[in-house]
């Protein structure tokens, strides 16, 4: 072999190695932004992980400093979340504690717990709420000998979404509904808690609950297949968005008020004529007019700010395809408001139902956070509420 073909075939080698030694980013499959916009804690792990126990790294982003830190790597990928209005947050590890520390390492408490399809905590840690993964996301209060059962007649599939406020608490995930079904049933009689082995999935559908009671308060109707939902800040409203091209917001204190969110293309679908309604349709400005806007399934929702809300649709598996941009709306009103930037390179990390947790915000400090389609980073995103702009301002890797 001539001296030339050595030297390929040393270079060949060298990339070889490299490919199999170098780790692949993992993307994100849980993050949380801190409620002043400072920190993003994220939990991670491929595709090809354990779909029922996906285990990876937990990383600590500063999005001050743009540096980030490897905390762990036996992180529970769905169970990185901030603790409200402070720098504390949660995790769980492979043998399934749960950790409450701070950005600066101390942990402030740990429990055993059964594996968690997601949590959440209120700001004084006195309201622990989360889902068995080992029941099919049946519902808990507490944890060891405080736990308390919320609802174990059923049990939600993937994807699955917990949202709180004062005084309610939403569960969205799989959900459909009848012809003939109420934008809302309030009277519910079905007992959320059932011990035996026949489960009539009484609440499988999207449904508010009393946060004080634990007892359902409503099953709100109008999307069908995987369902993604959000408490507003101020708790007066409640956002839904799917598979179904329907997306809707309910106000909590009326919650026959449920409005249908127009879509860019044909406005708000009016049932009592069967057509669309396009009277105050935004039409897309001119300066996006080369960027990519199509209508498709909601995969997440996020706060901007305390009103201001975008639907994050289905995106591309790949930088460089899919939409590059979003629908913004405010509470109370179903028109779009304006079009926001996303961008696709990197996609950002919506790419498929099972990362509906991969996406964050602080309506506070109008920040959004993503994780990537395909890398093993974040895109951070600031909200100017005053030109109801979006400005990427950091892609970390």
């Amino acid at each position: 072999m001539s001296k030339k073909w050595k030297i390929i075939s040393l270079i060949i080698v060298i990339i070889s190695l490299f490919f199999i030694f170098y780790p692949k980013p993992v993307p994100v499959l849980s993050l949380s932004v801190s409620s002043d916009g400072r920190y993003v804690i994220s939990a991670h792990a491929g595709r090809d992980a354990d779909r029922h126990k996906p285990i990876g790294k937990l990383v600590l982003w500063d999005i001050e400093k743009k540096e980030k830190k490897v905390l762990a790597k036996n992180a529970n990928a769905f169970s990185a979340a901030f603790v409200p209005d402070s720098h504390e947050f949660m995790w769980q590890d492979e043998k399934n504690v749960v950790h409450i520390q701070d950005v600066n390492g101390k942990e402030i408490n740990s429990f055993p717990h059964f594996q968690v399809k997601t949590h959440i905590i209120s700001a004084d840690k006195t309201f622990y709420l989360s889902s068995n993964m080992e029941s099919h996301g049946q519902l808990y209060k507490g944890y060891g000998k405080d736990l308390i059962p919320v609802y174990t007649d059923g049990g939600f599939p993937f994807p699955l979404t917990l949202s709180m406020s004062e005084n309610y608490f939403l569960s969205a995930s799989n959900a459909c509904f009848g012809d003939n079904d109420p934008v809302a049933e309030t009277n519910l009689t079905a007992n959320p808690i059932n011990p035996s082995s026949s489960k009539k999935g009484s609440y499988d559908e999207v449904t508010l609950w009393d946060r004080h009671t634990l007892k359902p308060f409503a099953i709100l109707n109008g999307n069908c297949g995987k369902t993604t939902g959000l408490i507003s800040p101020d708790g007066k409203w409640v956002i839904t968005g799917g598979e179904n091209f329907r997306n809707f917001m309910w106000e909590t204190h009326n919650l026959t008020n449920r409005q249908r969110l127009a879509n860019f293309r044909q406005g708000i679908y009016r049932e009592e004529t069967e057509t669309y309604d396009k009277s105050k349709l935004l039409p897309i400005p001119d300066k996006f007019k080369d960027k990519q806007m199509g209508l498709n399934h909601v995969v997440a929702i996020a706060f901007l700010s305390e009103k201001d809300f975008v639907l994050l649709d289905k995106r591309g598996n790949k930088n460089g395809t899919g939409n590059e941009l979003a629908r913004l709306y405010t509470v109370g009103d179903p028109w779009i408001k304006a079009y926001v930037e996303i961008g696709n390179n990197p996609s950002i990390s919506t790419n498929y139902y099972q990362r509906n947790l991969s996406v964050s915000s602080s309506p506070k400090a109008h920040i959004l956070v993503t994780g990537q389609a395909t890398g093993g980073g974040i895109n951070v995103y600031k909200y100017h509420p005053d030109k109801m702009e979006l400005e990427k301002i950091w892609v970390a890797d």
